[in-house]
Parts: C-alpha cells; structure tokens; sequence
C-alpha cells in the first residue's frame, strides 16, 4: 500500500497486518504444494506436515484477526483504511478455510492410498491441484499489488477448475468399481473446487477494497 497514513505507528500497523496476512496465504500455498505431492507420491510425513500446518494456520489466522480488532479499536482507521480491515478480516476467513480444506483433502487422499487409484484420474486431480495453487499465488500477488486486473482473472480460472471437477466426475464413473476409492476421488476434487471458490472469494474482497462495491457473489 502506497499510500499517506495519519501517523508512522498507524503505518506500521497496516504494514505488520499485511505482512502477517502474506505469510498466512503462504503456508496455505506450501499446503497445496504438499497436496499435489501426497498425490503423486503418498508420504506419512507430509500428510502430517498438511495436517498440523492447518492447526498452525488456524492459531496464526486467529492472532490476526484480533490484531485487526485490536488496531481498529485503537487507531480509529476511516474510509479506505476502515474497508482494508474489515475486508482483510474476511480474506483471513477465507485463508483458515482453505488451510482446513487442504487437512480435509489429506485425509481423502491417504484413504485413495490405502486402496489404490486409477492413474490417469489422479494425473487429472494433480493437474487440478497445480492450476489451484497458481490461483493462490495469483491471489496473495493481487492482494500485495491491489491488483483488480488480476483478482477478477481469479472468476475466470475458477471456471477451468469446475471444468475439471466434471471431467474427474465423469472419468470416475466411468473408471471407478469401489465405492470407497470414488468418494475419497470426489471428495478431494470437491474440496480443491470449494479452494479454488475461495481465492475467488478472496478476489472478490481486493475488488472490493478498491471499488468499494460489494461483491456480487461470496460463499461463506
């Protein structure tokens, strides 16, 4: 944010808030990386990497949320400043839930293991997961940037991703006999669909910082 503040403790503030939210979007991105590698190769280790990250993301995404309250309260932020806080309160929302998402999509993907699944599905949701962590990043550059160009792509590439969802599905049907390994197989290209919904989310605050229109569609 390039911008004049009332006073430098008010600067470093909103400074330290965005930061703080930039290293938050981080381990939500170094989770989905883990993601695509449990995919290609299952590894105990970064199952549980993926699963205590989500713990580690909600304890950070909790401390920040109060920060903002907290800077609120004392500074006293107006107009575009006030927007800021609020808007990144939703954005730190949206971080928890994909870091939750991603434990969720661990877990699906430990059960595919267990059982054993068709490679060309999992090349398909590997794929998947790489397109949703370019969206991440292209999210959290958004954010740094207040880039409104980049934050309305984010619409746009999350139509390719319910392009693959129905892809998945169908090759599923099609390919899948065991009921178990089919739902872990849904489940996991569901929970990449309800990430990719979410950076949508998060593009949808940014537009909203600058615009100061509300967003037309947010899923909670």
């Amino acid at each position: 944010m390039d911008k004049g503040y009332p006073s430098i403790s008010f600067k470093n503030k909103m400074e330290k808030i965005e930061n703080n939210i930039l290293e938050l979007g981080k381990l939500a991105i170094k989770s989905n990386r883990e993601a695509v590698d449990l995919l290609d190769s299952y590894d105990d280790e970064l199952y549980f990497s993926i699963l205590n990250r989500s713990n580690e993301i909600d304890i950070k995404a909790i401390d920040l949320e109060r920060e903002c309250i907290g800077f609120m309260a004392t500074e006293q932020p107006v107009a575009h400043d006030l927007i800021f806080i609020e808007s990144t309160i939703r954005i730190i929302s949206h971080i928890k839930r994909i870091g939750r998402l991603f434990m969720k999509c661990a877990e699906s993907i430990k059960n595919i293991q267990n059982i054993g699944a068709d490679e060309i599905i999992i090349k398909k949701l590997s794929y998947m997961g790489d397109y949703i962590h370019v969206m991440l990043k292209k999210s959290l550059f958004a954010f740094l940037n207040q880039d409104t160009v980049k934050a309305r792509e984010l619409s746009v590439d999350d139509d390719k991703i319910d392009g693959l969802y129905d892809t998945i599905l169908k090759q599923s049907i099609d390919r899948i006999e065991d009921k178990v390994l089919f739902i872990n197989i849904i489940s996991v290209t569901r929970y990449f669909e309800r990430i990719a919904d979410k950076t949508v989310n998060i593009g949808s605050r940014i537009i909203f910082m600058q615009t100061f229109k509300r967003p037309e569609i947010e899923s909670e």
